[in-house]
């Protein structure tokens, strides 16, 4: 497995053969010299602009800075690879355009997602408020367009929703579009069990095709092959229990 730069304090990513792993956990903004937990467009962008196999992000904010969150949406919307994005605590405000931006949302049991109306504060004469408001309805419906797009939602229906600061869970997020999936712990437990049975059976075959078993003995058991084979499976048994 090669490793690909570290940024410090934003994102580690390891890649493999198929698959590269980046967690993303912060809040969203430009980084500065001193920050040390945040997540950048720009350094989104340098960890994958190279990658070429799948991609995966484990994604924990609560948002940050619109456009810095709707530059990484139209970055991985465009990215070459597949983009699956897995929400391990909360996906709210402008990480939840993360996900917009992913082929595939998987929300974890007892994760979060919310989305709101644009906000800022606003300083000034009577110009320059209406001039943040304008900004804000400007963002409102940029917003609006990206859900709907993702959700297949009526854009009524997502302002509704932004209205009243709407906060779903896992399972509504799956429900309303906004995710492909829910990943459950029985999935986890599944998922190994089947990987157990194919080693159990891969390595039945490796000794059965490798290893003459001795017919003089009397303990089954004490065959090295048999020993052997049992210490295999029990270390695959005690790293699943992990």
């Amino acid at each position: 497995m090669t490793k690909l730069k570290k940024i410090p304090f934003l994102v580690t990513a390891e890649a493999g053969t198929k698959q590269t792993v980046l967690t993303l956990s912060g809040t969203i903004r430009k980084r500065y010299w001193s920050d040390d937990d945040c997540i950048d467009a720009k350094l989104v962008r340098d960890q994958l602009d190279n990658v070429k196999n799948d991609v995966t992000i484990r994604l924990n904010s609560t948002g940050g800075d619109v456009f810095q969150g709707v530059e990484i949406y139209n970055y991985l919307k465009n990215h070459p690879s597949k983009v699956t994005v897995e929400v391990t605590g909360t996906a709210a405000s402008a990480a939840t355009f993360i996900c917009a931006g992913a082929d595939k949302v998987i929300m974890n049991t007892g994760t979060t997602f919310m989305i709101h109306r644009g906000a800022t504060y606003a300083w000034g004469n009577k110009n320059d408020i209406e001039a943040t408001l304008k900004m804000l309805e400007t963002i409102d419906e940029s917003i609006i367009n990206i859900y709907t797009e993702l959700t297949g939602q009526t854009a009524d229906q997502i302002e509704s929703w932004m209205d009243e600061e709407k906060w779903f869970t896992a399972n509504e997020t799956v429900e309303y579009g906004f995710a492909t999936e829910v990943k459950s712990k029985t999935e986890h437990s599944s998922a190994n069990e089947e990987l157990k049975a194919m080693v159990e059976d891969a390595v039945s075959a490796a000794f059965a095709a490798s290893h003459t078993i001795v017919a003089q003995a009397t303990e089954p058991n004490s065959l090295p092959e048999t020993k052997t084979k049992k210490s295999l499976l029990a270390r695959l048994s005690k790293k699943e229990s992990k």
